[in-house]
C-alpha cells in the first residue's frame, strides 16, 4: 500500500478499513492519519491510532493527542492522565489551554488558573476557545466581573461565536438577567438565522429555560426534514430529554430510533451539555441513559 492511501482511506470516512490497516504503514503515515481524525472529530478511531503509537513511542504528541480525545468524550480523568504525560515529556509544548481545560474538569482548580494564564501569556490571548473557556471557567468559580469581561472580549473578536453567546446568555440568566439573556438569544437567532448552531443554541435554551410553548412552537419551525443530518440527529437528543428523561420517562421506541439515526454520524458530536446534565441531576433523572444517549454523537 502506498503511504498517501491511509490517509485517503481517513478522508473517505471508511474509518474501519483504518482501524484494519493502520498497522501496515510507517510510524509517520500512522501520525499524520491519528492527528487528521483528531482534528475532524472522529475520536475513537484516533485513539486507537495513538494507542498503537505510544506503544512504538513514548512521545509528548501522541500522549497529548490520545489525551485531548479522551477529553473530547468525556472521559476528563483519563485525560488528565495522558496530558500530565505529555507535558512531563516536553515542558513547553503546545497545548496549554486544553490542559488548563482539562485541570478545570478534574476540579484542579488553582492549577486550571495557573495554566489558563500562562496559555494567555503564550499567545492564546486572541483564541476564542481558550477566551471563552476561561470565561466560562471564571463564571463558575465566583470571579463575576472578569468572567463578564472575557465573554466580552471574545464576542467583540467575534460576535458570531455561537457557544460563547450560549454561555454568556445563560450567564445572565443565573445573575437575574432573565430578559436581557433571552434577548440575547433571540438576537443571535435575527442575526444568524442560517447558522444549525444557533438554532440548536436556541432549542436547548427553551428546554434550560423551561419555556414549554415556546419550545413547541420553534421546534415546529424548524425545517428539519431538509436540515444537515448532524442536526436532526441533535434535534431528535434533545427531543427525547425533553419529553422523556426530564419527566422522569423513557420511550423505548424513540430511543431506539434515535440510536439507529445517531449510528449513522460518519463524524463525532461534540457538544456542552452541561446545563441539562445539572437539570436532569437535580430532577433525580436517568443521568446514566442520558449519558448512554450521549455516546452515541462519539465516533
Amino acid at each position: 500500500m502506498t503511504d498517501n492511501k491511509l490517509l485517503e482511506l481517513a478522508r473517505d470516512k471508511e474509518y474501519q478499513q483504518v482501524l484494519d490497516n493502520h498497522q501496515q504503514y510507517p510510524i509517520e503515515t500512522v501520525t499524520e492519519v491519528a492527528d487528521y481524525l483528531r482534528e475532524e472529530d472522529v475520536y475513537n478511531v484516533a485513539m486507537s491510532l495513538y494507542r498503537y503509537l505510544l506503544k512504538q513511542q513514548e512521545a509528548s504528541d501522541y500522549y497529548f493527542g490520545i489525551g485531548q480525545c479522551y477529553g473530547k468524550v468525556y472521559n476528563y480523568s483519563l485525560a488528565l492522565w495522558h496530558l500530565e504525560k505529555a507535558f512531563a515529556l516536553q515542558k513547553k509544548r503546545s497545548g496549554a489551554n486544553y490542559y488548563a481545560y482539562i485541570l478545570e474538569r478534574n476540579f484542579q482548580l488553582e492549577r486550571a488558573a495557573r495554566w489558563y494564564k500562562r496559555a494567555l501569556n503564550e499567545g492564546y490571548d486572541r483564541d476564542l476557545w481558550t477566551l471563552s473557556h476561561y470565561a466560562y471557567f471564571l463564571e463558575k468559580y465566583g470571579q463575576t466581573e472578569e468572567a463578564i469581561k472575557y465573554y466580552e472580549r471574545v464576542l467583540e473578536l467575534n460576535p458570531a461565536y455561537t457557544w460563547a453567546i450560549k454561555r454568556y446568555a445563560l450567564f445572565l440568566l443565573k445573575q437575574g438577567q432573565a430578559e436581557r439573556s433571552l434577548e440575547m438569544m433571540q438576537a443571535a437567532l435575527a442575526k444568524f438565522p442560517k447558522s444549525p448552531f444557533v438554532k440548536l443554541n436556541y432549542l436547548e435554551y427553551l428546554i434550560i429555560r423551561g419555556m414549554d410553548r415556546e419550545y413547541e412552537s420553534y421546534l415546529a419551525s424548524l425545517d428539519y426534514d431538509n436540515a444537515p443530518f448532524p442536526f436532526q440527529v441533535l434535534v431528535d437528543l434533545f427531543d427525547y430529554f425533553w419529553r422523556y428523561l426530564l419527566r422522569g420517562e423513557t420511550n423505548g421506541e424513540q430511543a431506539q430510533a434515535y440510536e439507529q439515526k445517531a449510528n449513522q454520524l460518519k463524524d463525532s458530536i461534540h457538544r456542552d451539555f452541561d446545563d441539562l446534565n445539572e437539570i436532569l441531576a437535580s430532577q433525580g433523572g436517568d443521568l446514566d441513559e442520558w449519558r448512554r444517549l450521549v455516546k452515541f454523537l462519539l465516533k
